[in-house]
């Protein structure tokens, strides 16, 4: 379980000037949820920018609250990319007894045959979606490669994973696939797939905007 510790203040403001107010001072308006409550809170802008290139869907973070320490995951968040500042967050709180659904990242180990015979990786998923206990959320999730040959894919049902994990990814969408073809022809492709809307991997990032009646 990979976490990581952060000290949050109680906020009081929550209209959209009081967080105007807040962001001019360093701070960051955010909100915890999850169970059966919202608790607004302010996190240092400085600190949480250092920590953020060291979390991910499936990063524990434990928020210290005045004498509380709450469990959350990163579900959200905006940003001004102007400025590079976040302007809000939205953290889920755990609960130790349920089950959470978390975006665990892939890491694909191996040398695989087809990629030694002159083949290349073609990916197409980077997160599997799986439900889980809190305790047993992992930062990554390896995937060994090594036996996929030239034209060969491997799909999420092909993964063997322990019974306290229930996948939640479509048991046939394609995690990786060892391709033949000039890899810049393949990339030009999903380029233009993606300018004319269709989506060449689910869209499992932690960009999703924040509704404005949260602040």
């Amino acid at each position: 379980m990979s976490e990581i510790s952060l000290e949050v203040m109680k906020r009081d403001g929550t209209k959209k000037e009081a967080c105007k107010k807040y962001r001019k001072e360093g701070l960051i308006p955010s909100v915890i949820y999850g169970q059966g409550k919202n608790t607004n809170i302010l996190i240092k802008s400085a600190l949480f920018g250092k920590l953020y290139p060291h979390i991910t869907r499936s990063t524990i973070i434990n928020l210290k609250l005045e004498n509380s320490n709450i469990n959350v995951l990163v579900k959200s968040y905006e940003k001004d990319h102007m400025n590079n500042e976040f302007t809000h967050l939205d953290f889920y709180e755990l609960d130790d007894k349920k089950p959470v659904k978390v975006s665990i990242p892939l890491e694909f180990v191996g040398n695989a045959v087809g990629i030694r015979e002159g083949g290349w990786l073609e990916k197409h998923l980077v997160n599997l979606t799986v439900l889980c206990l809190p305790k047993d959320i992992i930062p990554h999730l390896e995937i060994n490669i090594e036996k996929l040959q030239m034209n060969q894919s491997l799909h999420v049902k092909d993964i063997e994973l322990d019974s306290k994990y229930k996948v939640i990814s479509h048991p046939d969408e394609v995690l990786v696939k060892i391709s033949t073809g000039l890899k810049e022809d393949a990339d030009e492709a999903r380029g233009t797939e993606a300018a004319e809307g269709v989506a060449t991997t689910p869209a499992e990032t932690s960009t999703e905007k924040v509704e404005e009646n949260k602040e």
